[in-house]
């Protein structure tokens, strides 16, 4: 076959018959991906196969195995910095056999790849031409499929943007306009928000979609980032009834997240919701998580979902309620009239004993004295201000203020004895 046959000069509807005319050509088995190597088209002549095609075929993905391995090698590297289809001999440390391969690109841009598995059949120079033809069709393929991509995925986001924003009146007008997009609402949903320390840029987007489509028992529904924050929807293909399960999911998610892109994350994710007008109310919650890990950074470092904050939700609106009276706590006032007057550390041995659950060991440990000496000072505190810790209203309530009022100097202490 040469560049004129007219099997190539004609319109192609899919990359699945792009990848059998090529295969027919080069009687040869065929892959085509897209950037993220996620398979987009491949042959269905039956030619016998090598396990990395078997598995790319069957999860309509390369596995990340094979592409780590590629990459160790240094395959991945050439390929994508030659122009032209270049040979690469056999990785069976990943399954893979010999292959032709080339870049499909747009200029500089990388738009996906193309494998032809070689079994000893490939004349040299014909088999080239043939799979540049084939990239050029495919580049041009992936470019118009990105254009109507680009305006389905501007059309969802916008409409994620309208649930969070509180848009929506009704709960059949949400529907009938998701209907409208051919956007499946699954039964239940979460709103979940990640914040990075970094700025998020498309290729830590790309990355996160790759690391969420991993996970077969979740489904991504929408996904948008502002500023240094990806604020996600998704759901669990079955109902996930223990806070744990959905716990360790986003604990994996940000850990693997973190250490791929070299990053700090944070993250609060909402209850789970059947109505979708409360995508809104959920948003909030999420974001109400941040807030507090933000405003107490240790003790709301295990803080991430939203069902289980209890009275942590409720201290930015004390904070912000406390800003508008000039009046301090009444029941901090002796203790930090004797620290100054006698250079105690009596306000930060309650703080301290307090945050850490009352432990003896753990509170002494931190402050760097002995037990006897941890129980000397709660004594004197008692005598000072007249009232016992074992009292439950007096112990909540120099927590409350304590958290609230002295949140710099309490953050300064922890950051010093992590």
């Amino acid at each position: 076959m040469t560049d004129s046959e007219p099997s190539f000069d004609r319109f192609f509807d899919s990359m699945e018959s792009l990848a059998d005319t090529l295969s027919e050509s080069l009687q040869s088995q065929v892959t085509i991906e897209d950037s993220n190597h996620h398979v987009i088209g491949y042959s269905s002549h039956q030619f016998e196969s090598d396990p990395a095609r078997i598995s790319t075929i069957i999860g309509k993905r390369v596995p990340n195995t094979v592409i780590i391995g590629l990459r160790k090698k240094g395959v991945m590297h050439q390929l994508e910095n030659t122009a032209h289809p270049i040979r690469i001999p056999a990785v069976m440390e990943v399954g893979l056999g010999p292959r032709l391969a080339m870049c499909i690109r747009h200029h500089q841009e990388i738009l996906g790849y193309i494998w032809v598995v070689d079994r000893g059949n490939l004349a040299e120079g014909h088999a080239e031409r043939v799979v540049e033809k084939a990239a050029g069709i495919a580049g041009r393929y992936l470019l118009k499929q990105r254009g109507w991509k680009t305006r389905q995925e501007k059309a969802h986001e916008d409409f994620f943007w309208k649930l969070l924003t509180s848009h929506y009146e009704t709960e059949p007008r949400i529907r009938q306009e998701a209907e409208g997009f051919s956007i499946l609402l699954p039964e239940s949903y979460y709103i979940g928000v990640l914040e990075s320390d970094k700025a998020i840029n498309e290729r830590f987007i790309q990355r996160f979609r790759q690391l969420a489509e991993t996970d077969a028992s979740q489904r991504l529904l929408f996904l948008t980032a502002e500023h240094n924050r990806l604020i996600l929807l998704f759901s669990f293909v079955f109902p996930v009834e223990e806070p744990e399960l959905l716990s360790s999911y986003v604990h994996k998610l940000i850990q693997e997240l973190g250490q791929s892109e070299g990053c700090v994350l944070t993250a609060g994710c909402s209850p789970g919701y059947r109505e979708y007008l409360s995508a809104a109310a959920a948003y909030r919650e999420a974001l109400t998580i941040l807030e507090v890990k933000k405003l107490l950074p240790y003790h709301a470092r295990h803080l991430l979902l939203y069902e289980e904050i209890g009275f942590w939700a409720y201290i930015p609106a004390i904070m912000e309620q406390k800003r508008s009276r000039s009046r301090k706590s009444r029941l901090l006032y002796p203790l930090k009239a004797h620290d100054r007057e006698h250079k105690s550390d009596f306000l930060k041995t309650i703080a301290v004993y307090l945050t850490l659950n009352g432990n003896l060991k753990e509170a002494a440990a931190f402050l760097h004295i002995h037990t006897n000496t941890l129980m000397y000072r709660l004594n004197r505190i008692a005598e000072i201000t007249g009232r016992s810790l074992k009292e439950t209203d007096y112990r909540t309530s120099v927590y409350l203020d304590i958290l609230t009022e002295e949140t710099a100097q309490l953050n300064g202490w922890f950051q010093e004895g992590k």
